[in-house]
This record gives structure tokens, C-alpha cells and sequence, in this order.
């Protein structure tokens, strides 16, 4: 009774004093990272580049492709890169609900019995009880609730990290199937290249035994044959390293034997132009460096706290008998404790934590800093080389079309006997080199087309904005949540 009746005014006590609770999270992006980027870069609005194309939603969508659909929804399921982010979300989650429980009591319970006596004594000391204990610490200072908060900002960030795993899978999925089709379209066309050349060999030969080509026109033409037959070798081996990457992304068995097809996506519309830099807000890695931000700023809050008083109490009761046999309500008994301890010294331990868990806040600050750096660098360097290799296609594709345009003029001229048959294969093998160039840079295109929506987080269609540009509270993210490419 006499500890009961300490503590109930020590509890009146503080629960009525002015304390010191924690400080709330920002509930604001720019409130939370203020000061990880300078002037210049938190102000700006637009990218600097930019087409004048339609805004499109859903970037996997637009290549109109059914078979990157189905490999990227593969991957999603089948991905042991993926499989790891999930399980390290899994971990994240759980200490989340495991630091939640820190805000309620903890109850527990005791059974037990015990027996003594002597060798040469018939006398037996017995006893058996039971009880329940309950123990709970008041979160007067919001000591706890800080803690509870950073490690469920953990867990929002790891739900992140899987979204953007996702993100990153498909655009590798993507790239890959890309130079996949090339490497086909690359091999069929060196194949082709080859038999031409040894065409040009067997007219070479004829014409050296009528006097009309000498024996060095005949070795250059085998010295092009030998090439053109490694180039052919060259081109199978990478369409087979090609097809065994993606094999690997798709969690299968990298037999190279994965039918891609050759036939590559049309070519992508230009991107709009004036994209707002705030499509970078949705990029699952920049909200997550913003929520390990979050998590920080709360474990400061924690470090500060944990230097004021504790109250906590804790309740026990039960019942004891020193006979086995009988259990009786008069063994009943119950305690109820209640103590306020605080730290009086201990060689500025506390205080330094306060210090570390300040300079860790400051570094997760400078890495969101860093990461929206590098992500306005990735797109203005996409937007920028885009319209750059939009150029290059054109350019491809004219001199494609021009040297196919010769070579139908060359078959007529073949055909009326005005130029012979070597000079139209030297044509033709023009024409095909100028369809490899062409179809490298298309490939090229559409690669960094994938990486300028890598970089933008989606689309080119901003979400709606949250009222007020709010933050997700501080709760544990659903892995339903973690959703695919956008």
C-alpha cells in the first residue's frame, strides 16, 4: 500500500506538469527536406528539355507491345532480385509492429509448483502458484511514440524500395528484350551479308580465270568473306547472351532458347514539352530517401526524450498454496509498483546520442539531397539525348530509304544488262550495312526512352496532387502498395 500510495502522486505529478512532448513530423515534402538542395535546384520547376508530343500515361503501354507485358509481369513474379526487396519489406514490417508494441503494456504469467525435503526427514516442503503480471511505461515524453514513428518510416521506405525494384525490373526487362531483337535482326542480316559475300567470291574466281579480275581482287574478296562469316558468328553468340540475360530477369533457366521475335516497338512519340520537375516526386527511391528523412528526424526526437524521466508501473497478482492438493482463496496476493527513475550521469551518453542521431539525420538529409541531384541529372541527360537520337534515326532512316531506293534502281540496271552482277551485290551489301545502322539506333532510342521513364518514376502524366503535398502517415505500408510500373 505504501508504494501504491507513493506513486499515485508522483503520477498526478507529472501528468500534470508541463512536459516536454515530441515534436510532430512535418507533414510537408519541403518542410522535411529543407535545405538538402540549394536555391537553384529547389526552384526549379520545368526540365530544361522537352519535345512537343502528346502526354502519355502508363509507359509500358506505349510500345504496344504484348509480349514485354507478359515477360514484365514474369519478372514480377518470378524475380529473385525482387524476391529479396520483398523479404527485406517483410522484415521491415514486422519490426514496425514490433516497435508498435512498445506503446501498450505487456502481460504475463507464471505458473509453477515446487518440492523439498530431506533424506533422512519424512517431512516435504510444497508449494504451487499462479499469477498475472502486467508492466507498462507511460509515454509521457513521446519517447516511444518517436521511436514507433522512425522505425515505421523504415518500413515505408523499404515498401518503397520494392516499388521502385519493380520499376527498375521492368525497364531492364525492356532493354533486354530490345537488344535481343536486335541481335536477331543483326544475325539474320549478317547471315545475309555472308552469303553475298561468298557470291562475290565465286564471281571474283570466274572472272580471274577469264582474265577480268586478278588473283589479288580474288584474296580481298575471301579476306571479306572470313569477316563477314565472324561477324555472323559474333552476332549469334550475342543474340544468345542476349536472350540468357532476359532469360535471368525472368527467373528462368538461361538456355538461350526464349523465342523474342526481331520485330522492334515503333518508334516513341516525342516527350511533351515543359515536363515539371515535380514528376520527380513520384519516383518511389526519391519519396523513400524522404521517408528515411521521416524516420531520422524521429529518432532525434526519441535521443531527446530518452534524456527526461520515466514513469512506468507495473501490476502483479495471483494465487499460492503450500499444499498440492489444495488451491483456496485465502493464498490469494497482488503488488502494484509504480516508479519514476531518470538518469542523474552517465558520462554524457545520452547527450552524445542526441549528437549521433542528429549527424545521422543531417546524412540522410544530404543522400536526399544527392539522389534528387543525380535524378534531375538522369533526365535532363534522357530528354536531352533523346531529341538528339531522334535526330540520328531520321538520319539512319533516310540514308536506310536512299540506299534501298539504289539498289532497286541497281536491280533494274541489273536486269537490263547495264551493270553486272558484282557491282549490284556491292550494292546490296551497302544496303544492308545501312539497315544494321538504322536498326541500331532505333534500338538505341528506344533503350534510352526506357531510361527517361526510369528516371521520371512513370509516365509522362503527373499524378494528382495530395492536398497540401502531404506525406503518407507514419504507418507500415501494404506490400499491396508496391504496385507495378506506371
Amino acid at each position: 500500500m505504501r508504494r501504491i500510495a507513493f506513486a499515485v502522486p508522483v503520477l498526478l505529478l507529472v501528468v500534470g506538469c508541463d512536459g516536454a512532448p515530441a515534436r510532430p513530423e512535418p507533414k510537408n515534402v519541403d518542410e522535411l527536406t529543407k535545405g538538402a538542395l540549394t536555391d537553384s535546384a529547389a526552384q526549379q520547376t520545368a526540365f530544361v528539355n522537352g519535345g512537343a508530343g502528346d502526354v502519355q500515361r502508363g509507359w509500358l503501354r506505349t510500345f504496344e507491345d504484348a509480349q514485354l507485358t507478359e515477360l514484365v509481369a514474369e519478372a514480377m513474379a518470378n524475380s529473385r532480385e525482387i524476391a529479396q526487396v520483398a523479404a527485406r519489406l517483410e522484415q521491415a514490417q514486422a519490426k514496425a509492429r514490433q516497435a508498435g508494441a512498445d506503446l501498450g503494456p505487456t502481460i504475463g504469467y507464471a505458473v509453477g509448483a515446487a518440492g523439498s525435503g530431506a533424506a533422512n526427514s519424512k517431512d516435504l516442503n510444497q508449494g504451487v502458484g499462479a499469477g498475472l503480471s502486467l508492466s507498462w511505461e507511460a509515454d509521457i515524453w513521446g519517447r516511444i511514440s518517436s521511436q514507433n514513428a522512425a522505425v515505421s518510416a523504415q518500413a515505408q521506405a523499404s515498401a518503397l524500395d520494392l516499388a521502385w525494384a519493380r520499376e527498375s525490373m521492368a525497364a531492364n526487362v525492356a532493354k533486354a528484350l530490345f537488344l535481343a531483337r536486335l541481335c536477331a535482326r543483326q544475325e539474320a542480316i549478317n547471315r545475309t551479308v555472308a552469303e553475298l559475300q561468298q557470291r562475290l567470291v565465286a564471281i571474283q574466281e570466274k572472272r580471274q580465270t577469264i582474265g577480268q579480275a586478278t588473283a589479288m581482287q580474288v584474296q580481298s574478296a575471301k579476306a571479306e568473306l572470313a569477316d563477314a562469316n565472324n561477324r555472323q558468328k559474333q552476332s549469334t553468340a550475342a543474340r544468345e547472351e542476349a536472350v540468357r540475360s532476359l532469360e535471368v530477369l525472368l527467373g528462368r533457366y538461361p538456355k538461350a532458347d526464349l523465342p523474342t521475335g526481331d520485330v522492334l516497338p515503333k518508334p516513341p512519340e516525342p516527350p511533351p514539352a515543359g515536363l515539371p520537375s515535380q514528376l520527380l516526386e513520384r519516383r518511389p527511391d526519391l519519396i523513400a530517401a524522404t521517408r528515411r528523412v521521416a524516420s531520422a528526424f524521429n529518432q532525434v526526437e526519441s535521443a531527446k526524450a530518452a534524456q527526461l524521466p520515466r514513469l512506468s508501473f507495473t501490476v502483479s497478482g495471483g494465487a499460492a498454496n503450500g499444499d498440492f492438493q489444495n488451491m483456496n482463496v485465502n493464498g490469494l496476493f497482488w503488488q502494484a509498483v509504480g516508479n519514476f527513475v531518470g538518469p542523474l550521469y552517465d558520462g554524457g551518453r545520452l547527450k552524445e546520442q542526441v549528437v549521433i542521431e542528429t549527424a545521422r539525420q543531417d546524412e540522410a538529409l544530404a543522400l536526399f539531397g544527392a539522389a534528387s541531384l543525380k535524378a534531375f541529372r538522369e533526365v535532363e541527360e534522357a530528354l536531352a539525348e533523346d531529341a538528339r537520337l531522334a535526330e540520328r534515326v531520321a538520319l539512319t532512316t533516310t540514308a536506310e530509304n536512299e540506299q534501298a531506293e539504289a539498289e532497286r534502281l541497281a536491280t533494274l540496271r541489273f536486269e537490263a544488262g547495264v551493270i553486272d552482277q558484282l557491282a549490284l551485290i556491292l550494292v546490296q551489301s551497302r544496303t544492308l550495312e545501312a539497315r544494321l545502322a538504322a536498326l541500331a539506333m532505333r534500338v538505341e532510342r528506344l533503350t534510352n526512352r526506357v531510361d527517361l521513364h526510369l528516371a521520371l518514376g512513370g509516365g509522362f502524366a503527373a499524378p494528382p496532387p495530395a492536398p497540401e503535398d502531404e506525406l503518407p502517415a507514419s504507418k507500415v505500408v501494404p506490400k499491396a502498395d508496391a504496385t507495378a510500373p506506371r
